[in-house]
């Protein structure tokens, strides 16, 4: 039984508590403004890819610096659960001209300026692509270098404003976090 126990608490440390999460602020016109929305606003889930195209409304949110600009470390809580903000910055929605299905890129932190990932679709998530220039407005031709599959001539649709989030709550205790606390209870 006790080495039961201890397997079930170490598999409980292994697995994350919460998901990788990237919210898009749905607000038409707005673009890409990381100041905070007003709690109420609507985001668009982007990943985890079973949720893509769920509507979710920001209920509350701390903006603990006071700036009125969303930090990472804040924290947003989306359909009533708080989640903790990793990462901010513009999503950039642009397609092939003629072609219908768009790609979502993200720029790379500390990269270049002609550096993104490819946040969707789902199976190309995290390929990186460089183009021949920043993109840095809407209606903008870039030309995509590489790879290959990506590579020619792309049109910026729309800059939005996109959080990544870790899916957990540092307000309320995960179930994980209970699980484990109760086995670590059970054992000492």
């Amino acid at each position: 039984m006790r080495t039961f126990v201890i397997a079930v608490v170490l598999v409980a440390f292994v697995l994350p508590a919460g998901a990788f999460e990237v919210f898009e602020l749905n607000v038409p016109g707005r673009g890409y403004d990381p100041s905070w929305p007003p709690d109420g606003s609507p985001w668009h889930t982007i990943r985890p890819p079973e949720a893509y195209c769920t509507d979710v409304a920001q209920t509350d949110h701390d903006d603990q610096n006071g700036d009125g600009v969303i930090d990472p470390c804040e924290n947003i809580q989306i359909d009533g659960v708080w989640k903790h903000i990793e990462w901010i910055g513009p999503t950039f929605t642009i397609s092939r001209p003629g072609a219908r299905e768009p790609i979502l890129v993200e720029p790379i932190a500390g990269s270049r300026q002609i550096e993104y990932h490819i946040i969707f679709p789902p199976e190309a998530f995290c390929v990186i692509v460089h183009t021949d220039q920043p993109i840095v407005e809407v209606c903008q031709y870039v030309i995509i270098l590489e790879p290959p599959e990506y590579a020619g001539e792309w049109h910026v649709d729309e800059i939005d404003t996109n959080i990544h989030t870790n899916g957990g709550s540092p307000v309320e205790q995960s179930t994980w976090s209970q699980i484990k606390s109760w086995f670590q209870n059970l054992i000492n």
